[in-house]
């Protein structure tokens, strides 16, 4: 036993090469994960975020002590005339043992550097000014879609259409139906049913009353599922970013975008082969002040400017919604509907590290122990209420309790006064010819 005791901390000792050693961390401003404080005088005074918490963890149970820095550069890295800056250009050059950010799998960082310690993953999103809310003055066509309207239009065609054929054909038969049934008759008798103002059908054959019943059946249907959810449907206020996703952003004429650099999401774009992310690189390499260093630059720049865009990692989009929210919850930015790109993310270690399989086998008792998810909850704090859930159309819809307004009303008082000037056309008509004769 005791001999198998002393091979088990010999194991230990063996694979904890970590321990008593001073390690230097290179670090930025990669919010949420990552957060600096500054004082007036622009010195860091504290670090919060996921990887902060990660890196103590690391410590505490490795047993080593380590010394933070924070580069030059605020970038994973990019790699200019063969040379890499950021991050990885710190690590290539052995000045930090380790880079605590999240950098994303590339094929040229991955021939640079090692990724060890899965810290997660996150979207490529769109961050965009908070859209205004608005009532559609078209509610009342709105409430059923395009194909309900068509069919129950063609159902009424259709019934009109078999009736006057059928009415032909008995009158040539038999000769035998009441003079009252016209077409006419039969046509205000739909309008009737249809606006549930009811209309008489004098029908004197079964085959009238049959077309007549089946369509105050299909009528009374439609017309009370149409009033029942009519008031709660406008009662509802809609929100809808002027760009939803990469493909209106790359039709847009007006609309420029941002990105990090040195992240995967400017990498994604310039290494994309979908013709609108295409458009948007072209679009960015014209546009000397689109690459930021930081996400907050990205986020100012969509707040200052209304032909903005912020193409980010999802997580640093919330962030940016919860920092730029106020305490009464006004909010100034949300994320766009589409998502795309989901990027595991590392910290970020030398190829020639000896520390690498420590590093990696206790980042996983890290998420393992729930660690991970609890910080996760704990830094999630962004406004709910600044998040929007979009429909398949692309659209938010979120319930109101205010009172209908009249803007909702404009498409039937525009049907009203246009009654109202055929009703005067149709008078001036009437007593001119009369005068006439």
């Amino acid at each position: 036993m005791t001999s198998c005791k002393t091979d088990d901390n010999d194991l230990h000792k063996q694979h904890n090469g970590l321990k008593g050693k001073h390690m230097q961390i290179v670090t930025g401003q990669f919010a949420p994960v990552t957060i600096l404080t500054r004082n007036s005088s622009g010195h860091v005074v504290d670090y919060s975020g996921l990887l902060f918490h990660h890196l103590r963890f690391l410590s505490q149970k490795l047993k080593f002590t380590y010394n933070i820095f924070i580069v030059a550069e605020n970038t994973n890295g990019i790699k200019v005339n063969g040379t890499w800056n950021g991050i990885i250009g710190t690590l290539l050059r052995q000045e930090a043992d380790i880079g605590l950010a999240p950098v994303a799998i590339s094929l040229q960082r991955y021939e640079a550097l090692d990724f060890r310690g899965r810290i997660g993953g996150d979207w490529t999103g769109i961050l965009v000014r908070y859209p205004p809310p608005f009532v559609s003055f078209t509610s009342t066509l709105d409430l059923f879609s395009k194909d309900v309207w068509i069919g129950f239009l063609v159902s009424a065609v259709v019934v009109a259409g078999i009736f006057i054929v059928l009415t032909s054909i008995g009158k040539r038969l038999h000769n035998t139906l009441d003079s009252e049934t016209s077409n006419t008759a039969f046509a205000w008798y739909l309008f009737g049913t249809f606006f549930s103002q009811g209309n008489r059908i004098p029908a004197s054959q079964r085959f009238q009353q049959v077309l007549a019943a089946t369509w105050c059946l299909a009528a009374f249907v439609f017309v009370n599922s149409y009033n029942c959810t009519l008031t709660s449907y406008m009662s509802v206020t809609y929100q809808k970013p002027d760009i939803n996703s990469l493909k209106e952003l790359a039709i847009s004429t007006t609309y420029k975008a941002n990105v990090l650099m040195g992240s995967i999401q400017e990498i994604d774009l310039l290494m994309s082969t979908n013709e609108y992310i295409k458009t948007i690189a072209a679009r960015m390499k014209q546009c000397p002040d689109c690459r930021k260093f930081n996400s907050s630059d990205q986020a100012l720049q969509v707040i200052k400017h209304d032909n903005y865009v912020a193409i980010m990692a999802y997580s640093s989009g919330r962030s940016n919604m919860q920092k730029h929210s106020s305490e009464r919850g006004k909010c100034l930015l949300t994320m766009a509907k589409e998502k795309t790109t989901w990027a595991n993310m590392f910290l970020a270690v030398p190829k020639t590290s000896p520390y690498k399989e420590e590093i990696e086998r206790e980042s996983l008792w890290f998420h393992a122990a729930g660690l991970r998810e609890y910080w996760s909850v704990r830094q999630e704090k962004y406004p709910k209420q600044c998040e929007l859930i979009y429909n398949n159309k692309g659209t938010s819809i979120k319930r109101s309790s205010n009172r209908i307004k009249l803007e909702q009303f404009y498409l039937p008082f525009l049907l009203l006064l246009g009654g109202y000037v055929l009703g005067l056309i149709q008078f001036f008509r009437e007593h001119l010819t009369h005068c006439k004769r």
